[in-house]
């Protein structure tokens, strides 16, 4: 896999938003069963001002989209969000969220936040186990957060400059 990691760019958003349902459906099943409207990303990707910035990375192998992360970075409290990664099933476990993640990271730092926060479904033990991967440390649990019955858990990481 030659994987380069970009920019979100217009025409991206359909793409993004069924590999985040084929992503999701691995582990919430029948829980999933719409995915988000394309113009939801291309409306993510504009929201830049004096006190947010939002930035989606793709990750691509020969032109081929296999996958995304949102990430947000708040100025004023220096707190960024991993809002959202979502990677082909196919290629899971082969590097796509790790360099997606390093591009976040760059993002982070060059804006010098203090922590980044993001949350993981309780029943998706990979995704769990690639934030602690990334550096991220549990601080809570979110009950029935998203979807009934899926308790969410909240991870953060701490950067200092």
């Amino acid at each position: 896999m030659s994987l380069t990691v970009r920019l979100f760019e217009e025409g991206d958003a359909e793409i993004l938003s069924e590999i985040l349902f084929k992503s999701f459906k691995t582990f919430l099943k029948d829980k999933i069963t719409e995915m988000v409207p394309p113009e939801e990303w291309e409306e993510t990707a504009k929201v830049i001002n004096k006190n947010l910035e939002n930035a989606i990375f793709v990750a691509e192998d020969d032109g081929v989209v296999k996958g995304f992360l949102s990430a947000t970075a708040d100025l004023k409290h220096r707190l960024g969000t991993l809002n959202v990664i979502g990677v082909d099933p196919e290629c899971h476990s082969k590097g796509v969220g790790t360099a997606l993640f390093a591009e976040a990271e760059k993002f982070w730092i060059k804006r010098k936040m203090r922590k980044v926060w993001t949350c993981v479904s309780s029943i998706n033990p990979k995704a769990q186990i690639y934030y602690i991967k990334q550096g991220f440390t549990p601080e809570g649990l979110r009950k029935d957060h998203f979807h009934d019955g899926i308790d969410e858990i909240s991870l953060a990481k701490f950067y200092h400059y």
